[in-house]
């Protein structure tokens, strides 16, 4: 009734607007006489598709003005809720310049709630009405939430015995965006993402930009397909602005229309959308699938954690660095890795346990009794006269701003009377910056042997070797088995290792499995490999039998 009423109220306005609506191709269009339009834009036309068909827009609104025509024709096909829809664009006028404009549609829909024809009205926007728009769309925002969970709940209580889908996404890589593209075109995508929300959602798809990047959307469902399918329309309309292209990870979170806990639905949807950026091949995750699992699991560690280290359920287990000739392979070294082992005799593996803690900052203090752990066993041995190999332990890099390392790291080895050359460190490789250059080329300086960690897994390349503080490079597992799966792989183990040698850069092979791998690497000039061909992680006491008979 009330769209009807906009609708009579705009025909009283031009008598043609009766016979022009009637004709979905022909949408009568009312502009205000301080719109000096095209000429070819004047008089009876269908103006909205000859924008879309023309170059009438300013190119940040080309996306915009495409999601605003397309929605308007899905809605003859789909039914749609809303009654009218707004688009605010830069739109051309007679002289060539552009005009910020406000194109509102009313329409017109059948029994089934379809579009069988619209009018609108385009207007200019003062300057005062812009900048109150950009103090609108700022408003409700992780700043002020208040506003779009009342009308999230408002929603949900006029319709208690649906169910409800709290879908949450953001734009993956935004900070590689800003630095690409500056911040300003960051912010145009921004407001496209945001405006194009308003074309696309109804009252019965709430949403906000909840801060930065991350954006909510509400809305009732059937299914998980009805879900899905909402997301895709979404994503197709929001995956590009001008030349520029982006991806999303969308979370999911389920709730029964009598819920009142909206923000932790939100926060829900948070997680699952965190958990979506592990996830390649799945556009959105549903927080029911997986998270809730996780969560509770990781809440029982964190519970515990503590007290596991207080009571010593932390193990050091070692996997030995082997040098191999073919016919004989010897002990040279170990990589110490921790195991936890509980009270009762249970093994948790080290993939459970090892993320919550990197999440949560637990692993450095996991790692500082790890460190230790290592010193007095070394200490044993030197004191018992063994033929001591070196020990290498696991460093983060994340650990450079928390403690001064190096001070902690020197005065360890110092209180149990180490040589140095028998403590060494690992540390996985990562793109390189100021300040972990400064960090590493200290260790360097105060005399440890440095191990750069699985590399080839990410942002190393054989350019990087040149200048590099590390002594020992461990080539990742991953990138070994590929590299080795074709003759133009195994021709790049081949130099890489070649380079390393002429360098003066030892090498590792990580994650050798078989004999045939270890042959190829000895027959190529990598003669130190660490893998389950030759032993997995085992006890200290096991360790010692092997290395020391």
């Amino acid at each position: 009734m009330e769209n009807r009423k906009k609708i009579m109220n705009i025909r009283k306005q031009h008598k043609d607007a009766v016979r022009a609506f009637a004709d979905l191709k022909s949408g009568y269009f009312i502009v205000e006489d301080n719109l000096i339009l095209p000429e070819e834009l004047v008089g009876e036309c269908d103006l909205l598709k000859e924008i879309y068909d023309g170059n009438y827009v300013d190119s940040k609104d080309e996306g915009k003005i495409i999601n605003f025509y397309e929605r308007i024709m899905l809605g003859t096909e789909q039914p749609i809720a809303q009654s009218d829809i707004e688009v605010i664009v830069d739109l051309k006028n007679r002289e060539g310049s552009y005009t910020t404009v406000s194109i509102v549609c009313y329409f017109d829909k059948d029994e089934a709630g379809l579009v069988t024809g619209y009018v609108a009205t385009v207007r200019p926007l003062r300057k005062k009405e812009i900048e109150e728009r950009v103090i609108l769309s700022s408003f409700t925002n992780d700043k002020n939430p208040t506003v779009f969970i009342n009308k999230v709940a408002g929603f949900m209580k006029a319709n208690p015995e649906r169910y409800y889908a709290f879908i949450q996404f953001d734009v993956k890589n935004f900070r590689y965006i800003n630095e690409k593209y500056g911040s300003d075109k960051g912010d145009e995508i921004l407001a496209y993402i945001s405006e194009t929300l308003d074309i696309l959602c109804d009252e019965n798809h709430p949403h906000c930009r909840l801060t930065a990047d991350m954006y909510e959307i509400v809305t009732y469902y059937n299914s998980r397909e009805e879900i899905l399918d909402f997301i895709d329309m979404v994503d197709m309309r929001l995956h590009r602005y001008q030349n520029i292209r982006f991806t999303m990870s969308y979370g999911v979170s389920v709730a029964p229309g009598t819920s009142t806990e909206y923000r932790k639905h939100g926060d829900e949807a948070g997680l699952a959308r965190i958990e979506n950026k592990r996830v390649i091949l799945k556009k959105a995750v549903f927080y029911e699938d997986t998270l809730m699992v996780n969560v509770k699991r990781n809440g029982a560690i964190e519970e515990i954690e503590e007290e596991a280290l207080k009571n010593g359920e932390f193990h050091v287990y070692l996997q030995p660095k082997y040098k191999y000739d073919k016919h004989v392979a010897k002990i040279v070294g170990a990589e110490a890795l921790v195991r936890w082992i509980d009270s009762e005799g249970h093994i948790k593996s080290p993939a459970e346990f090892i993320p919550v803690f990197e999440q949560n900052g637990f692993l450095l203090e996991v790692d500082k009794y790890m460190w230790e752990s290592v010193c007095r066993l070394l200490r044993g041995w030197l004191d018992d006269g063994k033929d001591v190999v070196p020990i290498s332990v696991n460093v983060s890099r994340s650990y450079f701003r928390k403690i001064n390392l190096v001070n902690y790291l020197t005065k360890l080895i110092q209180r149990y009377d180490i040589p140095i050359d028998y403590f060494q460190l690992e540390i996985t490789e990562t793109t390189e910056s100021d300040d972990t250059i400064a960090y590493v080329t200290a260790l360097k300086d105060a005399g440890f042997t440095l191990l750069m960690d699985d590399f080839g897994s990410g942002f190393s390349s054989l350019s990087m070797l040149k200048e590099t503080p590390f002594d020992v490079i461990k080539m990742d597992r991953q990138f070994l088995v590929e590299c080795l799966e074709n003759k133009n792989g195994r021709t790049i183990v081949s130099h890489m290792i070649s380079m390393s040698n002429e360098m003066g850069l030892d090498l590792i092979a990580e994650g050798v499995e078989t004999k045939s791998i270890a042959d190829f690497l000895f027959d190529n000039g990598c003669s130190v490999s660490q893998g389950f061909y030759f032993s997995k992680p085992v006890a200290v006491e096991d360790f010692e039998s092997m290395c020391f008979g």
